[in-house]
């Protein structure tokens, strides 16, 4: 399967602007060159600017990252903006130099239109549907671990059972401990995957696979056969392609420096 650019880029906008329109005071606005997806919340992952069509010049890309600190000066917390780096003109490690930008992680787009089979069998852990407070913020304790965060930054997870339409948070517990995570919803043509994670020191087991597996099998039952995106960090991509999905186009994600 070959995944073009355009789609690796309109996927993560399309799940951004779901996720974060779930959140009253949201700013949703597409001006040139930039989408914009602000939940206004304390959780800057929550808070995203996107590069949304290529670059053609080092002038149009500064004329995009002033926009970005525009739209950032209109959230009171931080957030984070996201380009494709083959978007990218010559000269764009000078702009990203001007605007001050620290590099934050970069990510994989990629896509599965079926599952393969699991490669071993599931783990013994309790897996529960977030379905009320806690556990929703059981979702963002996991990712907290996982990403070196500290929780208060992921509580917006609390209000996942009250999302609108079709989204389904999966925590795996071992005992009362949630050890692993993932959130699947439906929105316009796709299924897409998102809060992917695993308490750090407990990798390498199949946890995220088996929670991965059965918040898509949520998202299947509701939204029926879709394609299914997700973007991956590098650690998550070979448990990805192992899964059956198929690798697109590399995004960078920055931060606002000082």
């Amino acid at each position: 399967m070959t995944l073009a650019t355009k789609d690796v880029v309109s996927s993560l906008v399309d799940a951004w602007d779901y996720m974060t329109g779930q959140y009253p005071g949201h700013l949703h606005a597409r001006t040139p060159g930039l989408a914009v997806s602000l939940s206004q919340t304390n959780c800057s992952f929550f808070n995203m600017l996107v590069v949304d069509h290529p670059i053609d010049s080092a002038a149009e890309l500064h004329g995009v990252f002033a926009e970005a600190r525009r739209q950032d000066a209109q959230c009171p917390h931080d957030s984070m903006v996201v380009v494709c780096p083959e978007w990218l003109p010559d000269g764009a490690e000078a702009v990203l130099a001007d605007h001050r930008m620290v590099h934050f992680m970069n990510v994989w787009g990629m896509c599965a239109d079926q599952l393969l089979r699991p490669r071993r069998s599931p783990p013994a852990l309790d897996f529960r549907l977030a379905a009320d407070e806690a556990t929703g913020l059981d979702v963002g304790v996991v990712n907290a671990a996982a990403y070196g965060m500290p929780p208060e930054f992921m509580a917006v997870t609390g209000a996942i059972p009250n999302w609108s339409g079709q989204a389904y948070g999966i925590v795996g517990y071992d005992g009362n401990t949630a050890v692993t995570s993932t959130l699947s919803f439906v929105t316009g043509e796709m299924i897409y995957i998102a809060m992917v994670a695993t308490l750090p020191d407990l990798h390498g087991r199949g946890y995220a696979e088996a929670a991965m597996r059965r918040a898509i099998a949520e998202a299947q039952a509701a939204g029926g056969s879709r394609r299914i995106w997700l973007h991956a960090t590098a650690a998550g991509r070979p448990v990805y392609n192992a899964m059956g999905f198929a690798d697109g186009a590399e995004l960078a994600i920055y931060t606002f420096g000082n």
